[in-house]
């Protein structure tokens, strides 16, 4: 989360969300970091640089981080390995790159950068032997504002707007470089309806696409939500716990079955979720007893006690 502090005088000022995202394999002890010129990545002190957030997709490991920033944002950026103190280990090479909220980018939409890790390889392109010489040419690519192409409005409020940027020095007079791709958006793997990228100068091309927002979660019944702390089921109080696995594990949703009160019959069939009496008032089955008060009679403490251990993983939910 971006501190809050930083946009204390201006508390009125729009703001974006900013991802980043960099798959990159690291050691036992090691971290992604990224740090840049603005205060929100630190102003270039790698010790108040923004962590990143690692997570197994496929046979990836993606490092990802979110910030609020301000609309027409614009920063200086690079990625670095660092240990438990963020004392760096290693940098990536090439230029520092450098980032420019599109100004058609709506309040409240995020901004997603799909970036790879730059190597010693990817500054060579850019020393004056290829610039100069190799590459050397009259080119007649006109410069683009990739945020120009974009729609007047993004009329999804649920997507997030994703940069595609590359390199490519050599493209040829009467050519374009495109993307392509399993989502519509990138054609469905099909070139002539890719997403065509923009040349922007210094042999980069960019382009900017709307994409529909997507998250994974986890869907578990109340009752099967455990604690050291419960009485034989799950308790609202024990959804700290779990919010907090889900953030560690990279997870965005949390989907529980219906908690509403099933008190009708005081029967054991009281127990399916989707016969409540109300539709507004919770179901007492997971409220925490010892945390009503904080003055309970010993006499309850001790009949709250005797429960706990009664009931700790003795507790049977039927089968609908």
């Amino acid at each position: 989360m971006a501190n809050q502090g930083l946009f204390s005088a201006a508390k009125s000022m729009k703001s974006v969300k900013l991802k980043f995202r960099i798959p990159y394999f690291t050691e036992w002890g090691q971290s992604l970091l990224v740090c840049g010129s603005e205060p929100t990545l630190g102003s270039w002190n790698v010790k108040k640089g923004l962590l990143l957030s690692p997570v197994h997709q496929d046979d990836q490991l993606i490092w990802t981080a979110t910030i609020s920033v301000p609309c027409q944002f614009s920063c200086g950026y690079r990625y670095y390995v660092v240990d438990d103190a963020k004392n760096v280990l290693r940098w990536e090479m090439g230029n520092e790159r450098r980032l420019s909220i599109p100004h058609l980018l709506p309040e409240g939409h995020t901004l997603e950068l799909h970036d790879l890790w730059q190597t010693g390889a990817d500054a060579l392109l850019f020393r004056s032997a290829f610039k100069d010489v190799i590459f050397c040419k009259n080119s007649t690519f006109n410069i683009d504002r990739p945020e120009a192409i974009l729609h007047d409005e993004l009329v999804q409020q649920e997507s997030i707007l994703v940069r595609f940027k590359i390199c490519c020095p050599n493209v040829q007079e009467g050519t374009s470089v495109y993307v392509i791709g399993s989502s519509t958006k990138l054609g469905n793997w099909k070139v002539q309806d890719g997403l065509k990228l923009h040349y922007t100068g210094e042999y980069i091309w960019e382009a900017y696409c709307e994409m529909p927002w997507r998250g994974c979660g986890v869907a578990v019944p109340m009752f099967s939500v455990r604690s050291e702390d419960d009485i034989g089921v799950g308790e609202f109080l024990d959804l700290k716990l779990l919010v907090d696995w889900a953030v560690e594990s990279g997870f965005h949703l949390v989907q529980l079955l219906p908690i509403n009160d099933t008190s009708v019959h005081r029967m054991w069939w009281d127990s399916y979720p989707y016969s409540s009496l109300s539709v507004f008032a919770l179901h007492p089955l997971y409220l925490r007893l010892q945390a009503l008060s904080k003055n309970l009679p010993e006499d309850v403490k001790s009949e709250i006690r005797n429960a706990k251990e009664r009931l700790d993983g003795k507790v049977d939910s039927p089968i609908f």
